[in-house]
């Protein structure tokens, strides 16, 4: 399925959150869907949530230590560094390319280039 066609809604009775947009990114928050370049991103519900954060953070760097403190009060900085390298590694096998950088170690956001 592609995007544009993942969840369309003909009715037209879909609510503006129910979708997240970046670049060649897409995510169906009703049915926790992410497409990159049209094609279906296996994610797990951690690293679903990790790029949500990112996504709504834009381009402003957040730092791993924050995304592990927004999705859980018991995960480490470690475990979020861990899926943020799952989440590159499972669009690098679409594209090539990373979802994610690390700006100058301080912060990851959404590759602009991607």
């Amino acid at each position: 399925a592609s995007p544009a066609s993942a969840g369309a809604d003909t009715n037209n009775n879909v609510n503006k959150d129910s979708y997240l947009f970046y670049k060649h990114l897409f995510v169906s928050v009703r049915d926790n869907k992410v497409f990159y370049l049209g094609y279906k991103l296996p994610l797990t519900k951690t690293e679903y949530y990790v790029l949500k954060i990112l996504i709504n953070s834009q381009n402003t760097p957040i730092s791993a230590d924050e995304i592990a403190s927004i999705i859980s009060q018991n995960m480490k900085k470690e475990n979020a560094i861990y899926h943020i390298s799952r989440i590159n590694c499972k669009a690098k096998s679409i594209s090539e390319r990373i979802l994610i950088k690390n700006f100058a170690k301080n912060g990851y956001f959404l590759n602009e280039e991607m």
